[in-house]
Formats: C-alpha cells, sequence, structure tokens
C-alpha cells in the first residue's frame, strides 16, 4: 500500500473518498470521524449568542413554537383592541362635539327669538303711547322713528300737533332685528291701527307670524 493509499480517507456514512483537510463529507455533510469529532462544533455552536432563540441546535420545539404562536396571537389581539377602543373613544368626541355645537346654535336661536319679541312687545308698546298722546299711531312716512323723537311736521292740520308729543315713548329704539334686518312697521285707517313685523330667522322665506305685532283697537 502506498503513502497516499494510507492517508485517503473514506466516509463512513456514504463511502465516499475525502479529502485530508475536510471536516465533513461533501457528498451526505456527515462529520468526519463521526458524532465524536463532530461535537466541538456542536459545543461551540451552543455557545453561540443568538437574537432568535437561545439554543442554536434545536431546530424545533413544539412547545417553543406553540409559546410563539400564543404570544403573537395576544399581540395581534391587544393592537386591534386597542385600536377599536380608540376608534370608539373618537367617535365618541366627535359625536359630542357634534351635540354640544349644536346645542349652542339652537340656544343662540332661541336666544334671538326671544329678543325679537321682546323688542316687538317693547315697541308695541310704545306706540300704544304714542297714539293715547297723540289721537292716532305714526304714519308710514313718520315710522318708528317718531318714537324717539318729537315728529317735526304732522300730516293734518286736525292732528292734536306736537305740543301732545310726551316722549321719548322707549328708550332704545332697534335699528335692526336680531338677524339684521329692519323692522317693517305700516299703519293704516288713517293712523287708527298699525302692524309691526320681523321677517325672522328665514328672512321672508316662510311664515313667521310669531315675529308679528298689532294694535289693540
Amino acid at each position: 500500500m502506498s503513502i497516499e493509499e494510507a492517508h485517503e480517507r473514506i466516509c463512513g456514512q456514504c463511502g465516499a473518498k475525502l479529502a485530508p483537510d475536510l471536516r465533513y463529507c461533501l457528498q451526505c455533510y456527515f462529520p468526519v470521524g463521526g458524532a465524536e469529532a463532530a461535537r466541538p462544533h456542536v459545543e461551540l455552536a451552543r455557545k453561540t449568542e443568538t437574537t432568535h432563540r437561545p439554543d442554536p441546535t434545536i431546530v424545533f420545539s413544539p412547545e417553543k413554537h406553540e409559546e410563539i404562536v400564543r404570544r403573537t396571537r395576544t399581540r395581534k389581539r391587544a393592537i386591534i383592541s386597542g385600536a377599536i377602543a380608540l376608534v370608539v373613544v373618537v367617535a365618541g368626541l366627535v359625536a359630542m362635539d357634534a351635540f354640544n355645537r349644536r346645542q349652542r346654535a339652537i340656544k343662540k336661536a332661541m336666544a334671538r327669538e326671544q329678543a325679537a319679541l321682546r323688542e316687538l312687545n317693547l315697541m308695541a308698546e310704545a306706540l300704544e303711547r304714542f297714539r293715547s298722546d297723540v289721537g292716532r299711531y305714526p304714519t308710514n312716512e313718520e315710522g318708528l322713528k317718531c318714537l324717539e323723537r318729537r315728529p317735526a311736521v304732522f300730516t293734518s292740520n286736525n292732528d292734536r300737533q306736537s305740543s301732545n308729543w310726551f316722549g321719548p315713548y322707549i328708550d332704545n329704539l332697534p335699528e335692526v332685528d336680531p338677524w339684521g334686518e329692519d323692522y317693517i312697521y305700516h299703519t293704516s285707517d288713517g293712523g287708527h291701527s298699525f302692524e309691526l313685523l320681523s321677517e325672522g330667522p328665514g328672512h321672508g322665506a316662510g311664515s313667521e307670524s310669531r315675529f308679528r305685532v298689532t294694535s289693540k283697537v
């Protein structure tokens, strides 16, 4: 037997020829020298740090796999529950804000309506006091301004003249109604009746009879 044949190595697993410097068979990957020869490499692998699992030599563990699956499922459920709770909270805040804005709008509308009714009643009472002194309601030309200032000229010489004007009959005559429009005043029957109204929030688009007052006689 030659020296080369003496140094020739054969794989104990598959019988393939092995080069002198090989530790594993290139055909079947069996360690040269059997399990004992591979032990140092296995021990070195066990001590190697890894971020995937504590022991890199363990290929698969059903218990560990189930634990990983449970943790993953728990995290997903927690994330989904948190997202649902966040959506519910945000939706609740949005609904509450919309409700509060609607309530403020309703209160504002009611305050305007009450202010309009109050001003209409004050002007109607002033018109009645004007009639009690002068003997008639203001003409359409005189308008509501004569409740605050003495009329310069009366339309008829038979009127009781300005000496019977004991105003002002109202302290602050509203310039416009709470919606920014002029109050509408007109008289008929020679100053013996009047109608005073506001067009209301619809600005004349609908029937606003609740913002209308007439003479008492």
